[in-house]
């Protein structure tokens, strides 16, 4: 996990446990790899992500791993997709999934069942994920598994606009003008859409999204794609 999902969407947790036993998945929380963002690199330690990086391959490496996935947290995707094989000096010994991903995967292999919405949605593709990373048709696979009317704002998929808050801006204050003008720019293209639901797949979007909304008062709630997942399995009824 990262810790500003646990920290700021502490339910994301437990929607994870909900979905790898819904799939039976083999699966487990490690407490000596947990924190998969890049604060190293944010903060120019390189040395410092490195520690962070390697204790994620490393917990995976003990216990066996054949796949690590990543929560809703692009820095996350980006720090072991894109740069883990670097820092650990060769190429990892396990597939390396954002969660969004993985449950486009589930969704191929039927093995998970769920619940149609008949909502109208739009999805916000995070900066790190789709423009950076490339996961692009993963979310929107979940959300036609979902059932949902699919109402892409434009631009959209790689050109789709930033949140406003991305690469940590959410937490430089002294950039909340600047910051407050592009997410006015991001509510628009939403409203432009007609869509009931706003999905996106990172963590820090949601918070950008949480401020924005208190900020102008809107009326729309950004909605996690992995919570939506978890809020509509279709159990086995014993």
């Amino acid at each position: 996990m990262s810790s500003i999902e646990i920290m700021k969407y502490p339910e994301s947790v437990v929607a994870t446990a909900r979905i790898m036993r819904h799939v039976g998945a083999d699966w487990t929380f490690r407490l000596d790899g947990y924190e998969a963002t890049n604060f190293g690199l944010l903060t120019g330690d390189a040395a410092a992500q490195k520690e962070l990086t390697l204790k994620i391959i490393h917990a995976a490496v003990t216990c066996g791993a054949k796949a690590v996935v990543l929560p809703e947290c692009g820095h996350a995707y980006t720090a072991l997709r894109w740069m883990g094989a670097n820092m650990y000096g060769k190429p990892l010994p396990f597939k390396v999934m954002h969660i969004a991903e993985f449950l486009a995967e589930q969704v191929r292999a039927g093995k998970l069942r769920l619940r149609k919405l008949g909502k109208s949605a739009t999805f916000h593709d995070p900066c790190q994920l789709v423009r950076r990373g490339g996961a692009i048709e993963a979310p929107r696979e979940v959300l036609q598994a979902l059932g949902v009317e699919l109402r892409e704002m434009y631009p959209t998929k790689g050109a789709n606009w930033c949140c406003g808050g991305g690469g940590g801006v959410v937490a430089i204050h002294r950039a909340d003008e600047l910051r407050h003008k592009v997410f006015k720019i991001k509510m628009e293209q939403i409203e432009e859409t007609g869509a009931e639901l706003p999905v996106t797949s990172c963590a820090n979007c949601r918070q950008t999204f949480d401020d924005g909304q208190a900020h102008f008062k809107w009326d729309k709630t950004m909605h996690s794609l992995l919570e939506l997942v978890a809020d509509n399995l279709v159990e086995d009824v014993p």
